[in-house]
């Protein structure tokens, strides 16, 4: 996506006069679209709610509605709003702090033209990044609504997957960056399954050794169709060798042990669990408790052991992340 200055919207929000007119002449320099100003926190507010900006850059000491407050309820309004803090004398701190509330930056009083053009470059690229990951969003909950109207035992299946695969991976100690990709992989994992004849996916006997291949092919097409998307590449690993068991009798690469992709032997205890507590076509759904039963008895040739293990151990805790069966939304993924 080519957003350049041009196209972005962006409020300035200074008590000073002065100080809006150098921020706009600075916004000019690095061919920025003009900005829209106001004058304190609470002019600021009645803006944001009556239109849609792409950053806000802001002092912290204002009269009325001050920074701080400013940048709180403003993301309240828009958690999606990029937010630079301008900090002087005795608010570095204060700026500080708030990058942990959701401010994106803050550069300390007196700042150069280079340094805040870099500020307003990088504040640029996230506004790219947050419109395809809303993209994103839009698109994949297009290919679930899809799989979940042709198969309709599979409701809410790819997102408590998701939700549960991200709580156990918390409990595993994964980063903010592992636990996205997790998310992600754990979402699309059985998108593949749109290629599979509703007849098999509803089918209410077992299946014949024909149909089980049929029904096996889904990893590799879930590959197929997400490998396209730049974004989603580092989670194709995992997606497609969900399904391989620690003992090497999965499929579809028959791989064991260490050799399958760690967020894939995550993905795959969590989905055996939900799949286990769901009524399918064929049977009725299991209780919890035998569901967590047959996870220990797989410990070790269907599992990871360390990962089944830790997931039975703070089972209660993973769970309870988890959507209700009757509202499971495909919603922002935030590890």
């Amino acid at each position: 996506m080519s957003l350049g200055p041009t196209d972005l919207r962006v409020l300035v929000v200074d008590d000073e006069p002065v100080e809006r007119e150098l921020l706009t002449e600075m916004l000019e320099v690095g061919a920025w679209r003009p900005p829209v100003t106001s004058s304190d926190g609470r002019e600021a507010l009645e803006r944001l709610s009556e239109d849609r900006f792409d950053i806000l850059i802001t002092d912290l000491q204002m009269p009325r509605v001050g920074g701080e407050e400013l940048v709180r309820r403003a993301l309240r309004l828009d958690p999606d709003l990029t937010i630079l803090v301008l900090s002087g004398n005795g608010t570095i701190q204060k700026a500080m702090e708030l990058t942990r509330e959701g401010v994106f930056d803050f550069l300390p009083k007196p700042f150069t033209l280079d340094a805040f053009l870099r500020s307003m470059e990088r504040a640029r690229d996230r506004v790219v990044h947050r419109a395809e990951h809303r993209g994103l969003q839009q698109v994949i909950d297009v290919l679930l609504r899809a799989l979940e109207s042709k198969d309709p035992y599979s409701n809410g299946h790819s997102r408590r997957v998701a939700d549960l695969a991200v709580a156990l991976g918390r409990h595993l100690g994964l980063n903010r960056g592992e636990l996205e990709r997790l998310g992600y992989a754990a979402l699309l994992h059985d998108i593949g399954k749109i290629g599979v004849p509703e007849a098999i996916l509803e089918k209410e006997g077992p299946l014949t050794d024909a149909e089980l291949a049929e029904i096996r092919k889904h990893p590799r097409a879930s590959h197929s169709i997400l490998a396209p998307v730049e974004f989603l590449r580092p989670c194709l690993p995992s997606v497609l060798h969900h399904h391989e068991r620690w003992d090497g009798g999965g499929y579809p690469a028959g791989l064991a042990g260490e050799r399958i992709p760690y967020e894939a032997r995550i993905i795959a205890v969590v989905d055996a669990f939900d799949a286990m507590t769901s009524d399918r076509s064929y049977r009725g759904a299991l209780s919890a408790e035998a569901a967590c039963g047959r996870i220990r008895e797989g410990m070790g040739s269907q599992f990871d052991e360390r990962i089944a293990r830790t997931f039975l151990e703070h089972f209660s805790d993973i769970t309870e992340t988890c959507p209700t069966r009757d509202e499971s939304p495909v919603g922002e993924l935030v590890p």
